[in-house]
């Protein structure tokens, strides 16, 4: 336009012109104006479990004095891995807004640092402005739980033991049948529906009669290692695998009230009680921050289960295929947890509808998950 004016001796145009490059300067200088001197910060979980959902607010905070932000959008990067975005309108000069999400960590670890992109196309969309930044928060992320099969294919771990320091489960065990009430049987047993009737017929209540429980081991030591005969393949993938179901394995033996000890290589082939809240939270906390030990040998692993007790259950849990090392094992019975196993999930069978048939199953999807924005407040 400034040099159409020129040409055509047309002062309109050069005025045009000129406002059009002042328009360009100025909205590039706010657009810079609006990233400055702002700040992220996590408040989130201090331990978190790998791939579970959970929330967190992110508060950006205005350090400017005479100017707000508008229009800002952050993507971060949780612990360098999962990618989280949130939107800001607007922000108060010298205050804060905070934006309240979920998202999720898929891998473990120990993070502090959190990189923060901040992207702005304020004032008018001409420019896109970005600035990046790191949020700092420690996160500790411990391995997904996932419990091995081989705890339920004798009736979860009871009768899977045969040695000594048996004791007796907790389970109600397996139902016999229904029997009139004698003196003595608690009221949470009384089998409601057969009651009724009988005391119409102007009978006594039934209870519920079952088997006794199975027996389980008093204690249990488990094992972790990565030993392999020489020609295995080590893949990273199977050691965090491996950690997932030793944590499961764990986990178990808490909920049905076996008391477990941990030896691994990675922790020197110390033992480390598991049992206590106290002791969950500290392996919990090693199984976080583990790193694969590279020089395990064979008499390292048999050392570990001769020194385990003979009346404590032993449970074996490696990231290397148990046809790789488990020959070389000291004649003592031990459950194997083979880290070749997969659990999947029940797929929901979807019938497709006609128009030219009587009656159809309509078919269903499931239900999204978000991981969104939930609410922004501004202070």
């Amino acid at each position: 336009m400034i040099t159409a004016g020129l040409l055509l001796i047309d002062s309109a145009l050069i005025v045009l012109g000129a406002i059009g490059i002042f328009t360009l300067i100025f909205a590039w200088m706010i657009g810079v104006r609006n990233l400055a001197r702002l700040e992220v910060t996590l408040q989130a979980p201090a331990q978190v479990f790998a791939d579970t959902v959970f929330h967190l607010h992110v508060i950006l905070q205005n350090g400017r004095k005479l100017m707000d932000t508008f229009y800002i959008h952050t993507v971060i990067h949780l612990s360098k891995i999962a990618r989280i975005h949130s939107q800001t309108l607007w922000t108060a000069a010298g205050s804060s807004a905070t934006v309240k999400l979920s998202g999720s960590i898929p891998s473990r670890g120990d993070h502090q640092e959190h990189p923060c992109i901040l992207t702005s196309k304020f004032p008018l969309g001409l420019f896109s402005h970005e600035r990046r930044l790191t949020a700092i928060r420690e996160i500790l992320v411990y391995p997904k739980a996932i419990t091995p099969r081989e705890f339920f294919a004798t009736g979860e771990f009871d009768d899977a033991w045969l040695g000594g320091g048996l004791q007796q489960g907790d389970a109600p065990g397996e139902p016999r049948g229904i029997r009139p009430f004698r003196p003595g049987d608690p009221a949470k047993r009384i089998h409601w529906p057969s009651t009724i009737r009988s005391i119409a017929r102007g009978r006594s209540p039934r209870i519920r009669e079952s088997d006794p429980p199975g027996l389980r081991p008093r204690k249990a030591t488990v094992i972790f290692h990565s030993f392999g005969t020489d020609g295995s393949l080590i893949r990273t993938d199977h050691f965090e695998r491996g950690l997932s179901l030793l944590c499961g394995a764990l986990r178990h033996l808490r909920s049905i009230g076996v008391t477990a000890h941990l030896k691994a290589d990675f922790l020197a082939w110390k033992d480390f009680p598991t049992f206590h809240s106290q002791a969950w939270s500290n392996t919990l906390t090693h199984l976080a921050r583990a790193q694969r030990a590279h020089e395990t040998e064979a008499h390292d692993l048999e050392t570990a289960i001769l020194q385990t007790p003979s009346q404590n259950a032993l449970i074996i849990v490696s990231d290397m295929p148990p046809e790789s090392w488990q020959h070389t094992l000291p004649q003592r019975p031990a459950l194997i947890i083979d880290i070749n196993q997969h659990q999947y999930s029940k797929r929901e069978m979807i019938v497709k509808s006609k128009s030219h048939k009587i009656a159809s199953i309509p078919s269903t999807s499931p239900k999204p998950t978000a991981q969104s924005i939930i609410s922004t407040s501004t202070r």
